[in-house]
């Protein structure tokens, strides 16, 4: 019986040495499926152009509030803003003069046109003070409707993005920073809203690597510390604006080579334009930051038109 077992055992040895290989090469075949079809990411649904929009828009509305109230000389330059100012003091000082011609007349007709001036005066008051709130409220309208946009977009868009594989964490910031940025215009925050919305204009970039975009992922995040260190910049926390603006160097440094390919010149300009406003940055000068950072943005959204234009399939690893 020994003899003719020994065939039997040679045999399952013979057979377990040729299963190993074949297990592992299953292994890798299935390993290799998911990059395969992670590789083919799937297009951009029309509501994340859509989003993008009303989020770009934001940014530019509050951007234009915050650069009146921020930097002064701009406020100056810009359009009827110096004009209109002494025309209002010229109306003033001659509605004063009006009025003060009025009170003596009316101290000199007696006490009875005295209390009715206060209470009409009074009634003036509260007139003025509901037609400013309503005028304050009106000044947010557009950054309003862009929001409900945005919120109608990414409701639209979120089971669709966890379909093409964006991460949990991703997921979450985008909606976190969608809700501080409704927090922050409902209170009409301006400096809290245009921080909001370049961070919710930053978690872009999570939807741009797992869908197929004909701008780059690495386009949002280096257009994103531009617009944040400005921000930050333009509230004097100079140590946060430095940050930001170091942070692009790695997505900008993929960026380069295919920005270079498709307008050679149009990229060294880029390129040091980031230099200059990083180098405005460490000078701390806000007027400087302004006009540099201008430079930088107008040279992205040139280089982003660039970009779209034919998609050779050569963009930087997500």
């Amino acid at each position: 019986m020994p003899p003719k077992r020994f065939p039997f055992i040679l045999v399952a040895l013979l057979l377990i040495i040729l299963m190993v290989p074949t297990g592992c090469g299953q292994k890798q075949s299935a390993s290799q499926k998911p990059q395969s079809s992670t590789g083919q990411k799937p297009k951009a649904p029309p509501e994340a152009e859509d989003m993008l929009k009303e989020i770009t828009t934001v940014i530019g509305e509050l951007d234009r509030k915050t650069r009146m109230e921020k930097v002064p000389s701009l406020q100056q330059a810009a359009p009827g803003g110096v004009d209109s100012g002494q025309g209002s003091q010229g109306q003033g000082s001659q509605g004063s003069q009006e009025s003060g011609g009025s009170q003596e007349g009316g101290s000199s007709s007696g006490g009875g046109q005295s209390q009715q001036g206060k209470e009409g005066g009074q009634k003036s008051s509260s007139g003025q003070s509901g037609g400013g709130q309503q005028k304050t409220t009106d000044q947010w309208q557009k950054e309003l409707q862009s929001l409900k946009k945005i919120h109608r977009s990414w409701n639209m868009l979120e089971p669709q993005a966890v379909e093409a594989g964006l991460p949990p964490g991703d997921r979450e910031n985008f909606k976190l920073a969608l809700n501080d940025l409704t927090v922050a215009i409902s209170k009409q925050n301006l400096e809290a809203s245009l921080l909001a919305a370049i961070e919710l204009y930053g978690q872009y970039t999570g939807l741009a690597r797992v869908f197929a975009m004909p701008t780059p992922a690495e386009f949002y995040e280096v257009q994103y510390g531009v617009m944040s260190s400005m921000a930050e910049a333009s509230r004097e926390d100079w140590a946060a604006a430095s940050g930001k603006i170091t942070a692009i160097s790695a997505p900008w440094s993929m960026l380069l080579p295919l920005a270079g390919k498709k307008d050679k010149l149009l990229a060294q300009q880029t390129d040091l334009s980031l230099k200059d406003l990083q180098d405005a940055i460490s000078n701390e000068e806000i007027n400087l930051v302004v006009f540099k950072g201008d430079i930088a943005l107008n040279n992205l959204k040139a280089l982003e038109k660039k970009l779209s234009q034919s998609q050779s399939g050569s963009q930087p690893s997500s």
